[in-house]
């Protein structure tokens, strides 16, 4: 090749330039879909999870209740009535259809991993009635990476969710065990709605509550009592880290969950907006205005996924969020991603050193040339 002398050819810049460009879409083409990791383990899980819709709806017809189709589009019978008398607080029934999406246990089992969870840890869950399906996929990667999950609950649910008077979470939990999908359910539950005793509620939603503890065989937390007939919220989320502290025995929790804005498990309300959605390692760093179960399980270093902003959840997961259709079950970026080629980028970039390599060595001596010419004109000057 013969090396120029004279300025830099303008045809090979644009040339380099043209070649950079042909290599940069050819590499961005080769982006070929791939399983991501724990393909098989997320499979598993939601279909779990759609199972356990499957057996609740069972249920729900063998207790002659009807799924309104107009609010539950996919049938998941999962979406409860707007208003019962157990209903605890607002909810907006988009929330409830996103948390039905049987691909959220996917995303469980993603969290799971990030928590380097091992087969036989235990898990700390508090769960609400207000997002069954969030609370399915929840146990369901439980029952897929064989976790040992301890389970309090409030039962009162806001609207949309598990607020059938005569078939709560805790009667939802009691048919997927008698099934035989799993084998564990809540250890103890409160009424839950305001100051986790109900306040809000009328009476006989209260006592339907109380009822569907008992029937259920769970341990009620309540610090009612002739001294405090009103009870205290401060109390029950004491009772709830005895009961944690109880059942853990000898072990260490690896990991706490918490489904819902449960005023005992969170703390506040305000806490509820202020955790953000998702898994959380360092929780005990943010200063949040109370303190619930969940907080002070926190303190003690132990990382925190909580599932309540189910919008933005979601979203940041890429799961369903137009909720009038459910999405197959290995659908999304959570089971599938787009990824580079290695091999095809790595050719891609030898062929472009290669160019740049070839474009120097061409016009190598241009600037050594030009280097003394400088060098002699400063020298004569």
């Amino acid at each position: 090749m013969r090396k120029a002398y004279g300025k830099p050819s303008y045809f090979l810049l644009i040339f380099l330039t043209l070649l950079s460009l042909l290599l940069f879409y050819l590499a961005e083409k080769s982006q070929m879909p791939r399983k991501a990791a724990f393909y098989d383990e997320k499979i598993a899980a939601a279909e779990i999870a759609k199972k356990a819709q499957e057996i609740i709806k069972q249920e729900l017809a063998k207790r002659g209740y009807v799924i309104d189709v107009q609010n539950d589009p996919n049938l998941t019978g999962l979406i409860g009535q707007q208003y019962s008398l157990i209903t605890t607080d607002r909810g907006f029934i988009r929330d409830k259809l996103v948390a039905a999406d049987p691909n959220n246990a996917a995303v469980m089992i993603e969290l799971f991993h990030k928590a380097n969870l091992q087969p036989g840890d235990l898990v700390a869950v508090t769960l609400t009635g207000a997002f069954p399906g969030m609370n399915i996929a929840v146990l369901a990667a439980c029952k897929t990476m064989a976790l040992k999950p301890v389970i309090i609950t409030s039962v009162g649910a806001s609207a949309w969710g598990a607020n059938w008077e005569e078939f709560t979470w805790l009667d939802m939990e009691s048919a997927l065990v008698a099934d035989g999908l799993w084998d564990y359910k809540s250890v103890a539950a409160s009424i839950g709605g305001g100051n986790d005793h109900g306040r809000g509620l009328a009476p006989r939603g209260r006592e339907l509550l109380e009822q569907a503890i008992a029937r259920n065989g769970v341990e009620l937390i309540s610090s009612i009592s002739d001294q405090n007939p009103t009870g205290s919220l401060d109390k029950n989320i004491e009772r709830r880290i005895k009961i944690f502290d109880r059942e853990k025995g000898g072990n260490k929790y690896r990991l706490a969950v918490n489904v819902g804005g449960g005023l005992a498990a969170i703390g506040s309300t305000q806490n509820g907006q202020l955790i953000p959605p998702g898994y959380n390692a360092r929780l005990y760093e943010r200063a949040l205005p109370a303190e619930g179960a969940i907080t002070i399980l926190a303190e003690r270093h132990i990382p925190v996924i909580h599932l309540l902003q189910i919008d933005d959840f979601a979203r940041r997961y890429d799961l369903l969020t137009d909720a009038t259709s459910l999405p197959a079950i290995g659908k999304g970026k959570v089971f599938v991603q787009e990824r580079y080629s290695i091999t095809t980028t790595i050719i891609y970039t030898v062929v472009l050193l290669v160019a740049l390599w070839a474009a120097i060595r061409f016009d190598f001596r241009y600037y050594i040339y030009r280097n003394q010419h400088l060098f002699v004109r400063k020298s004569q000057s």
